[in-house]
């Protein structure tokens, strides 16, 4: 039998998707600090120059990728970027010409190399033989997978990959950055698949919000050039530090010994989110997308009163505008929370009669919300789902579980018991940052001074996200994406307290920088815990030592399963057409995440409710259903039932695995009829058109 090297060749693929990305995300943003002089560009140093073009090409080239694309054609966003890159080999041969002094890359260099390595390593298939495991993120990751491909196939907007009731069904998502991971996809291709755009897409995210921690320190909160490379590196680092969700984790680990379900693929599951900015980059990274573009956005607009001479003014607000429509259609929880940040801080301008601040942001507000209003409109429609919002108190998961064990009758008991444990609750989600927040404001509270701008717009940052999220969440799909996400804003002011307090040293007593170093120690454990069993939990289930899960092979066979599944998906992605239709048995548990990943072409429907929660008139999924059924089911064992169903549907492949009810019966027409292609647990089928 042929051992196919598919680590390999994740491997080649994510790095070359890790050395394409820097052409739609790097060289456009220089291309435009440039040409304007943002933050005196030109003048600053190039470590400057690097830090700025990447996150400001995160919060700018999205929303111009998108109205290219909408409005104009693929011809049109490339002749877009190639512009940047025109311009930008002119300036390269410019400077070369006069001399050109490089950055020391002594701390980091180390730092982006080391993050590329763990992040690829993450991500990628984990093969040994026959063998194949992917990470618990690609629980997540498969669905972005194919959005990515079916931005390629289908155009800007997109449709739903997960559901063809007659005709396209338009994504209702935030796909903004998936549009630069189809980029990445294409200019790669055949190399680069949109599994490995999506894992360098991680990498990078991560490294721009490294660069946005930099910047803030040296743009919004500097104290001068002796401590402003201690403090941004201090910022970066912290980065990696979780919560104290390794102490509950390990409870769950002593109920797994003691024969009971404890461990769980994400450390994070334990209670109702507060992610950590590892596991965001790892599982979601697209809402780090969306952080950046906020973040750069109030960059820009901290500055625009600032900035000496009328010209550049209009340059910042336009920038920030951009970069905030660019965060809306990235991450629309993100946005949403950023965009009452913004209101709030608007209004403490006024009051304190900073009236060029306000200005700025009503005015970058207006262009955003002008600018996302064709995304907006594209989200309408039909589609399943609860509501966009709805009151609430954040639970606590131990709480809630004795609660439901007490049956206790009054509606009320609940939400008021879950509000009295918040500081709990958030004590141990963030752990150092909860600490350090507190000694900054009780620093504060004792000093008797006023805040400063800066620290105000850092606390008011904190206090509507913390507000927002706790009180409020999203219920479009099953998932709290509005809390879980939003929060991300609260724990970015919460890391520039942190190192204020870790890095002034009158801070805190000597006592409290114990505490502060076991939190520390104990959030550095949580975040490399998360690492690795994200990496490790699909083979360690395989093995008997955690629980399967209903999205991995229930049989503990799951590398093998893995590797079949990828197997098909390589011959079904050579044996047919980009715009193929590869129909799998949409009744599984959960989701078929094999499917999801390595089919590499869209389905009629993709789960037993079609996914319609991204698109789709909801009652049109039930009647395919039932068609498809005729098929898969115990009864689905006769070649006419096929011929019927492809006579139905515009299915070009048929996919059956050894889990589905029809596999079993060896008289069927999985069979009976010869595949084109099969091995031990997967086998595809010609649709007979």
């Amino acid at each position: 039998m042929t051992i196919h090297s598919f680590m390999l060749a994740d491997l080649e693929g994510s790095l070359l998707a890790v050395c394409l990305f820097p052409l739609f995300i790097v060289a456009p943003g220089f291309a435009v600090a440039w040409l304007t002089d943002l933050f005196d560009f030109r003048r600053r140093t190039t470590a400057f120059q690097c830090a700025l073009s990447l996150p400001l090409s995160i919060a700018l080239c999205p929303i111009a990728t998108y109205f290219a694309g909408r409005f104009g054609s693929a011809l049109a966003v490339w002749g877009l970027y190639a512009l940047s890159w025109a311009y930008c080999l002119f300036l390269a041969g410019r400077h070369f010409r006069r001399g050109i002094a490089l950055p020391k890359p002594r701390v980091a260099l180390p730092i982006l190399l080391g993050w590329t390595a763990l992040a690829v390593f993450s991500l990628i298939d984990l093969q040994i033989g026959d063998r194949a495991w992917f990470p618990a993120a690609a629980f997540d990751y498969s669905v972005r997978t194919q959005f990515i491909q079916s931005i390629g196939d289908t155009g800007i907007p997109p449709a739903n990959p997960f559901f063809l009731p007659g005709h396209a069904a338009p994504l209702r998502y935030h796909y903004f950055w998936l549009l630069l991971c189809n980029l990445v996809n294409r200019a790669g291709s055949p190399i680069v698949g949109a599994r490995h755009a999506w894992i360098a897409g991680a990498v990078w995210c991560g490294i721009g919000l490294m660069a946005i921690v930099a910047l803030y320190f040296r743009l919004f909160c500097y104290r001068g050039p002796a401590s402003f490379p201690r403090r941004a590196i201090a910022g970066i680092l912290l980065l990696g530090v979780g919560g104290l969700d390794i102490l509950p984790t390990a409870l769950l680990w002593a109920l797994q010994a003691a024969g009971m379900h404890g461990v769980l693929p994400s450390m994070e599951w334990w209670n109702e989110q507060v992610d950590g900015f590892v596991f965001t980059t790892l599982w979601e990274s697209h809402y780090l997308c969306g952080l950046i573009g906020c973040l750069m956005a109030f960059l820009l607009l901290w500055h625009s009163p600032r900035r000496s001479g009328s010209g550049l003014r209009p340059a910042y607000v336009i920038f920030a505008g951009l970069a905030l429509a660019s965060a809306g259609g990235a991450s629309i929880y993100v946005a949403f929370v950023f965009g009452v940040f913004l209101g709030v801080w608007t209004v403490a301008a006024l009051v304190q009669g900073r009236r060029q601040d306000a200005g700025a942001v009503i005015a970058a507000g207006v262009l955003a919300l002008a600018l996302i209003l064709p995304y907006a409109a594209s989200l309408r429609g039909p589609g399943s789902g609860g509501p966009m919002f709805q009151a609430w108190v954040r639970p606590f998961y131990p709480l809630d579980a004795l609660y439901a064990g007490q049956s206790v009758g009054r509606a009320w008991v609940l939400p008021v018991a879950n509000a009295l444990v918040l500081p709990l609750n958030y004590f141990l989600e963030l752990g150092l940052f909860f600490a350090t927040g507190a000694l900054w404001w009780k620093k504060h509270r004792a000093g008797g001074r006023r805040l400063s701008p800066a620290e105000t717009a850092t606390a008011l940052m904190i206090a509507t996200s913390v507000v927002i999220c706790t009180f409020l969440r999203s219920s479009v799909i099953g998932n709290n994406d509005l809390g879980w996400r939003g929060f991300l804003i609260a724990q970015f002011g919460l890391l520039l307290w942190a190192v204020d307090v870790l890095c002034d040293r009158d801070t805190a007593s000597r006592r409290d920088y114990r505490l502060l170093t076991a939190l520390l120690v104990l959030g550095v454990a949580g975040s490399v815990y998360e690492v690795a069993i994200n990496r490790f939990y699909p083979l360690l289930a395989d093995r008997g030592t955690v629980n399967t899960v209903s999205w991995m092979a229930s049989d503990r066979q799951a590398g093998k399963r893995i590797y079949a599944a990828r197997e098909a998906g390589e011959w079904a992605e050579a044996a047919t057409p980009r715009n193929a239709i590869v129909q799998f048995n949409p009744h599984v548990p959960t989701q078929d995440t094999e499917a999801f990943l390595y089919a590499g072409r869209r389905m009629i429907a993709g789960s037993d409710n079609c996914l319609s929660a991204f698109g789709g008139d909801p009652a049109l999924c039930p009647p395919i259903l039932r068609t498809l059924a005729r098929i898969y089911s115990p009864a689905g064992q006769t070649e006419p039932a096929l011929e019927g169903v492809c006579r139905s549907l515009p299915i070009d492949i048929i996919a059956v695995d050894d889990t589905d009810p029809v596999w079993k019966d060896r008289a069927s027409w999985v069979w009976t009829r010869r595949p084109a292609f099969a091995n031990s647990y997967v086998r595809l089928f010609r649709c007979p058109h």
